[in-house]
């Protein structure tokens, strides 16, 4: 009895359960953190803690700070969507290009407003 193996395939997978598994992370560490920062700390904070946060905003770390926080959960999203899509089994064409497709769209252009607009 002999064992053959399989050639090995190239797969993009892991690429994708990466920013999955970071998105999710990313959204359940920080979401909590911007949605006080938004509902209570500017509306209810005083001028000057409201000029602060507005400032950091226009700084690099606080520009990056919001791509990530825009870029990472729309990849967890879109990814648990198609997954969601396979589980009720709908089986689009290009599920694939299309979801990752929209990730990346949306990620360029949170990169373009966010770092050369």
């Amino acid at each position: 009895m002999e064992n053959k193996q399989k050639p090995l395939t190239r797969s993009n997978e892991p690429i994708f359960w990466g920013l999955f598994s970071a998105g999710g992370m990313w959204a359940a560490i920080f979401s909590p953190v911007v949605i006080v920062i938004i509902a209570f700390i500017i509306p209810f904070g005083d001028a000057a803690t409201r000029s602060y946060i507005l400032k950091l905003i226009y700084t690099m770390g606080g520009k990056l700070f919001l791509f990530l926080m825009i870029s990472l959960p729309i990849w967890c999203g879109l990814h648990r969507i198609l997954h969601m899509l396979h589980d009720f089994n709908i089986h689009p064409r290009r599920g694939k290009l299309l979801t990752y497709g929209l990730a990346l769209a949306w990620t360029l252009h949170a990169g373009y407003l966010l770092f050369i607009n």
